[in-house]
C-alpha cells in the first residue's frame, strides 16, 4: 500500500492517510476525511510498504482546479476575519494574543488560534464572532512554542527556527541537558525566542553525557603523572580534565588528555 504523509499547513503537524490507488508525489494537494469533516491538505511524502494497515484513513480524492480556487477563498476570507477578531477580542477586553485563523474546508468552521498567559472566559466573544461569520466558531490555545512554530522566526544561531524547518513534534528538554554541556545557565543563552528552552539542547545530548559518565565528577581527587589534583574544569569535547595542584608558593592548574587519569 502507498501511505501519504500530509499536513494541513505549512507549518502544521504531519498525519498519515493511506493513498488507495491514487498516484499522488510530493506537493500534491489532496482531499482527506479528518474529524469527519472534508479537508484541504498538502503531500509531503509518500511511502510504498508490503503491510496493510487498515486504520488508516483513505484519501478521499486529488486536489482538482476548482479545489484549489475554492481553498484561496477561504483563505481570502481569512485574512480578512483576522481584524474582525481583533477588535471583538479588545471589545470584550480579554488578555489573549490571536496567533492564526482557518476555515476548514467547506466553511463550516472558523479555528481560531491563540496563546494566554492564563485561562479566558471567551463564551461571549464566540457567540459574538458566530453571528458575525454565521459559522461554527472554534478557539484553541496553543503553547508558547507553538506560536513559535507557526510564526516562525530566526534563532541565536541566526538560521530559521528548527521548529518552523524541520521539527514535526517536540522533544522533552531540560536545564539539565544545558548544565552537562557545560553551558552557562543564563535565559538569555538558553532560552529560545518562545522563551522556553532551545529545542537543539537535546541534539547532542546524548553524546556529551556518554563522555561525561566518564569524567572524574568537579572537586574530586585523582592522580596522574604528577600526582595528585583536584578536578576543576571538564573539557567534554576534547576529553580533557584540568586539575589544580597545590604548591608551596600557591597552586597549579594544567589540563591532562582523560586517559592519563587514575580514579
Amino acid at each position: 500500500m502507498s501511505i501519504v504523509e500530509v499536513k494541513f499547513s505549512k507549518n502544521g503537524r504531519v498525519y498519515y492517510f493511506d493513498a488507495v490507488d491514487l498516484l499522488l508525489k510530493k506537493g500534491d494537494f489532496v482531499i482527506v476525511d479528518f474529524n469527519d469533516m472534508n479537508e484541504f491538505a498538502e503531500v509531503v511524502s509518500v511511502k510504498n510498504t508490503e503491510q496493510n494497515d487498515n486504520n488508516l484513513t483513505k484519501v478521499i480524492r486529488k486536489a482538482t482546479d476548482k479545489d484549489l480556487q475554492v481553498q484561496q477563498k477561504w483563505q481570502e476570507k481569512q485574512n480578512q476575519a483576522i481584524p474582525l477578531i481583533e477588535k471583538s477580542v479588545l471589545k470584550f477586553g480579554l488578555e489573549m494574543k490571536l496567533v492564526d485563523v482557518t476555515y476548514n474546508f467547506d466553511g463550516s468552521k472558523l479555528l481560531i488560534v491563540y496563546t494566554a498567559d492564563s485561562r479566558v472566559d471567551f463564551r461571549e466573544l464566540v457567540k459574538e464572532l458566530a453571528s458575525i461569520f454565521r459559522t461554527r466558531i472554534e478557539l484553541k490555545q496553543i503553547g508558547f512554542r507553538d506560536e513559535a512554530k507557526l510564526c516562525g522566526g530566526c534563532g541565536p544561531c541566526g538560521q530559521e527556527l528548527c521548529c518552523k524547518r524541520f521539527l514535526s513534534d517536540y522533544t522533552q528538554v531540560s536545564i539539565k541537558m544545558a548544565k552537562t554541556q557545560g553551558l552557562a545557565l543564563n535565559p538569555n543563552k538558553i532560552n529560545g525566542v518562545c522563551g522556553k528552552l532551545m529545542c537543539c539542547l537535546s541534539y547532542e545530548f546524548e553524546e556529551y553525557k556518554k563522555v561525561a559518565d566518564k569524567m572524574p565528577q568537579l572537586g574530586s581527587k585523582v592522580l596522574c603523572e604528577e600526582g595528585e589534583g583536584e578536578v576543576v574544569y571538564q573539557d567534554l569535547i576534547a576529553e580533557k580534565v584540568s586539575l589544580k595542584f597545590v604548591k608551596e608558593d600557591g597552586f597549579e592548574i594544567k589540563s591532562f588528555d582523560l586517559s592519563k587519569l587514575k580514579f
